[in-house]
């Protein structure tokens, strides 16, 4: 009888270790792991004195960059570089701003990254904590108002809202110059809603627009002979929110926003001088 008791138990630990891991344990495991706490430790160390020295070299016309907004971009670019633990240390230490602007940014920061993890239920829990819709940021500062604006339209671009998505890409090419992202979207609005004639015409207008990445006008092309041979589904993975942050980041470095081109190169070197996690 103990042997079939025991036989028991061990059956019961070798299906619970077995068992695939919901969203929330892998999220909690990535923030509980060495890495995450490493790095939080040095970020929240190393990116205060950055921005001070970064912020003291400013002429007194430009605004000074605050500090909750480098951990932001930072997360940003993390995400963007497949390191999830990283990305989440950013945005929870962004999350500790008294700046309810920048509490909402840091949930929409953190939900992307929990897309491009392919936890796709809690990201979008993630995404609905905040409140309420912000259609435009409080402050009137350049540099936060590209930040506010590029952070909620990738965030509705990763919840396949690309309606919602391009009213958020116009404030930013308000901001930076940068138009693409508002065509972009939507013209993928209008494939999303069945408008294929106008959807592919507005495809076709960007691929041969000499402002657009030439990357991207490259996919288009080919996106734009799926569609009419297929009927291509936009909906069908993680292919334009994954190519669409990634391009910005590079269109952010040509931006007629001078302070946020100098502001992601200075962020960039600080990337490049944390310990390799």
């Amino acid at each position: 009888m103990k042997n079939k008791a025991l036989l028991l138990i061990v059956l019961l630990f070798l299906f619970s270790c077995s068992a695939d891991k919901t969203e929330r344990e892998l999220y909690e495991e990535t923030t509980s792991s060495f890495t995450y706490k490493t790095y939080k430790a040095t970020s929240s160390a190393t990116v205060a004195p950055a921005v001070t020295l970064y912020n003291h070299e400013l002429p007194d016309s430009v605004a000074p960059i605050k500090t909750e907004y480098a951990h932001l971009l930072l997360g940003y670019l993390w995400t963007i570089s497949k390191k999830p633990a990283m990305a989440f240390a950013e945005a929870d230490l962004a999350q500790e701003s008294k700046d309810e602007d920048v509490r909402y940014l840091a949930q929409s920061l953190r939900s992307i990254a929990m897309y491009e993890q392919g936890w796709d239920t809690l990201a979008h829990e993630e995404s609905l904590l905040a409140k309420r819709q912000l259609r435009k940021p409080h402050s009137g500062i350049q540099y936060e108002a590209t930040v506010f604006y590029m952070m909620l339209g990738l965030a509705k671009v990763y919840e396949k809202d690309f309606n919602q998505s391009k009213f958020y890409w116009a404030g930013f090419a308000n901001e930076t110059g940068i138009h693409w992202p508002y065509q972009l979207t939507d013209a993928i609005a209008d494939i999303q809603a069945k408008r294929m004639q106008q959807g592919l015409q507005k495809f076709k207008v960007l691929s041969q627009d000499p402002a657009v990445p030439e990357s991207l006008r490259t996919v288009l092309a080919e996106r734009i002979t799926a569609i009419e041979e297929k009927g291509g589904d936009v909906n069908s993975s993680l292919f334009w929110p994954k190519l669409i942050s990634a391009l910005v980041l590079d269109e952010l470095k040509k931006s007629s926003n001078t302070q946020i081109v100098s502001l992601v190169t200075m962020l960039e070197g600080i990337k490049e001088k944390m310990p390799a996690l």
